[in-house]
């Protein structure tokens, strides 16, 4: 009898954990838990081609109806993060962690060193994303291993087969593929490949109740959907709520189309509802009937 072949995505995860002086654990489920010689602690998985990071967030105290108290603040602090990292509801309980879900080309990035640059940087998203003051966006911090060229947009994507339209200053525009109405991706040069999908621009600040219901749906949804991260942007006086995904900089025209195709299940899935829940008393509804309370207390029947 032949001996099953080893995973080569598996062997190049252990020698990357090996290469950044890391400490880990493999459970039998298939897991690992990783402790970085800074004392950083994370879980590491390879599901269907994808390397799955999670850690946890002020020590895994946001949970239950914290949830809510906090969500917006999370998905504004989503919106100031660099690289691929965010912070999202659990699948499996009440309770925020942080999270980074890289699709992997099994050909491309199979190498020890490619593997170890992407999880040295997936490693530092996430500590990002765990400080008490994340970097921000637009600062002048530079994230390990992210320095490189950028990429030729418009020819990453036709590479990837989906269609495109060039936009000025670099930003590539592409259709995607919801079941209801319609949303496009903008594609921008950040440090690396970002995705941005605009959900709802409002016309002015949200009560606070809208901004508690819909920032809860948002988190669940990025706790749903690999590599997609719900944000929240304060605009003039209006709030901006955005699903972007990143790829760092060598991003291949297969993981690109695995993104774009992310971002195409989460805005079928909330472009219409984050609309809705902008609406007080739709949210104030949804609030009761889905975590029990209502931040402007019960609402008539």
């Amino acid at each position: 009898m032949n001996s099953p072949q080893p995973d080569p995505l598996q062997g190049a995860l252990t020698a990357a954990f090996d290469g950044i002086g890391a400490k880990y654990t493999q459970e039998p489920s298939g897991c690992w838990r990783v402790r970085c010689a800074d004392r950083f602690a994370l879980t590491a998985r390879l599901e269907d081609g994808w390397l799955v990071l999670r850690s946890s967030v002020a020590h895994d105290h946001i949970h239950g109806q914290a949830v809510q108290r906090c969500a917006w603040e999370l998905l504004l602090r989503n919106g100031e993060l660099s690289g691929a990292a965010k912070l999202v509801r659990a699948t499996d309980r009440v309770l925020v962690h942080a999270a980074t879900e890289l699709p992997l080309d099994a050909d491309g990035e199979a190498s020890g060193n490619g593997l170890a640059a992407q999880v040295c940087r997936a490693i530092d998203d996430l500590k990002d994303a765990t400080r008490t003051h994340p970097r921000g966006r637009h600062s002048a911090a530079t994230r390990q291993g992210a320095a490189g060229e950028a990429a030729d947009l418009p020819a990453l994507c036709a590479a990837s087969g989906w269609a495109f339209n060039p936009r000025g200053e670099g930003v590539v525009a592409v259709q995607l593929e919801t079941a209801h109405g319609y949303a496009q991706a903008l594609l921008e040069w950040d440090d690396g490949l970002l995705a941005t999908v605009d959900l709802h621009r409002t016309e002015r600040s949200l009560p606070a109740s809208s901004r508690d219901g819909v920032a809860i749906m948002l988190l669940q949804l990025g706790g749903l959907v690999r590599a997609v991260r719900p944000a929240a942007f304060a605009e003039a006086g209006r709030d901006v709520l955005v699903l972007q995904a990143y790829l760092g900089t060598g991003a291949t025209a297969g993981q690109l189309d695995r993104v774009l195709a992310a971002l195409s299940v989460a805005a079928g899935m909330c472009h219409r509802e984050a609309a809705l829940l902008c609406e007080e008393e739709v949210c104030n509804r949804y609030l009761l009937a889905g975590h029990g309370c209502s931040a402007a207390g019960p609402v008539p029947g």
